[in-house]
This record gives structure tokens, C-alpha cells and sequence, in this order.
């Protein structure tokens, strides 16, 4: 198997996980490797890159971040890359919706406005954001900034699993029962008062540790 089924594969598998692939309903996975694969660079100046205007892609902030340490072109153009899907999505798919991190903004809104280049004023679509999952010193949860909990047990084991949440710093449990766990507001309350009353007994950090009630259990 090459890296690149293997890499498609391997997100099949990881989403399967959160949605279904295969009901009455079922989600649809597609591959934008299908729709660019035959684009030639001078197609892609010529129907796409003339509907940018460079100024407004550096007042992005996703790009705007990253001008003093240096950003590749690869990097720079990944926001047309990213509205050509979208604008793609939109036309054969009907996807009207595109959701993703606050850092998404600038790429997300780079493809309403390529939307509406091409499909005019009228055309509906919209883009959702939202807040990225920081830790109490502002670093990012995720994979760039080290230490990320995947949900894939041959990257994170359950005991590596159970550890990460219980030694998840006080300032920032409360948060994650939120956002990770289907327990009431009422609970989540009450666990809090516990954390405050005796924080060594660790007992919010016990509760969003048990896979029971995580919510990608």
C-alpha cells in the first residue's frame, strides 16, 4: 500500500470513529487529490490565482503570524488551495457549510470569496469557526505543539490516555469536562466545588479520564 491510500485509509479509519460511513444517512468522504490531480500550474494562475489579490491574503492572519519567521509559498497558497476546494465542495456536492479552528478564518472566508467570484453575490455559503482548545498557558492542544492525545490506541494508549487527563493541570480541567464530556452543567458544577474543596483527590481530573464518558467513546 503507498502512503498516499495508506494516509486516506488511516483518516477513514480515524473518522469512522465520530461519523457514519455507511447508514442511511452516512457521511461522505472524498479525496481533493480526484478534482486537482489533472490541474496544470498554468490553469491554476489562470481560472484561480488571478481571483486573489495578494494584499488581502497577507492581512490574513493565518498568513499575517507567520510573515516574521518566514512562510513558504507552499504555505501562502494553501489558502487558494484551501477555497478551491470549497468552491469545489460547494459546486458538486452542494456543501453550503465549511467548519473549522479560529486559525481557519482567513483560508475559510479565502473561499467564500472565491465562491461568490464565481457563482455570484447570491450564492450561499457560510463558514463556522471555533475557538481552538488552548491550555492554561496559552499554548495550543494539538500535535504541533507536542504532547497531543490521539484517539487511535496504537498512537495513544489507554494508559497514556488516562494519564494525560489526570494530571491536566487544575486551571484547565473544568474547561475540557465541557468540551469533552457529556456530563450536565449541574455536575460539572459539582465537580468543581470537589477540585476547589480537595484538589489533590483529583476527582474532575478522574471523571473526564474514564472513557465512559468521553465523547469520542
Amino acid at each position: 500500500m503507498n502512503r498516499f491510500k495508506k494516509n486516506v485509509e488511516g483518516l477513514r479509519s480515524q473518522l469512522g470513529q465520530i461519523f457514519d460511513f455507511e447508514g442511511a444517512h452516512a457521511a461522505k468522504m472524498v479525496n481533493n487529490y480526484d478534482w486537482t490531480k489533472e490541474l496544470s500550474i498554468l490553469d491554476f494562475l489562470r481560472d484561480f490565482g488571478k481571483e486573489f489579490n495578494v494584499n488581502i491574503m497577507l492581512s490574513k492572519d493565518v498568513v499575517a503570524s507567520r510573515l516574521q519567521n518566514g512562510i513558504s509559498f507552499t504555505e501562502f497558497s494553501y489558502q487558494i488551495l484551501q477555497a478551491m476546494d470549497f468552491l469545489h465542495l460547494y459546486q458538486h456536492e452542494d456543501c453550503r457549510l465549511q467548519i473549522g479552528g479560529s486559525d481557519q478564518w482567513g483560508n475559510i472566508t479565502a473561499g467564500l470569496d472565491l465562491i461568490r467570484k464565481k457563482e455570484g453575490d447570491k450564492a450561499k455559503a457560510f463558514g463556522l469557526t471555533i475557538p481552538l482548545l488552548t491550555k492554561a498557558d496559552g499554548t495550543k492542544f494539538g500535535k504541533t505543539e507536542g504532547g497531543a492525545i490521539w484517539i487511535n490506541r496504537e498512537k495513544t494508549t489507554p494508559y497514556e490516555f488516562y494519564q494525560f487527563w489526570i494530571n491536566t493541570d487544575d486551571r484547565d480541567v473544568v474547561k475540557y469536562l465541557k468540551y469533552f464530556t457529556f456530563l450536565s452543567q449541574e455536575e460539572i458544577a459539582e465537580l468543581e466545588q470537589k477540585m476547589i474543596e480537595a484538589p489533590h483527590l483529583r476527582e474532575a481530573q478522574k471523571k473526564i479520564g474514564c472513557r465512559d464518558h468521553y465523547i469520542c467513546s
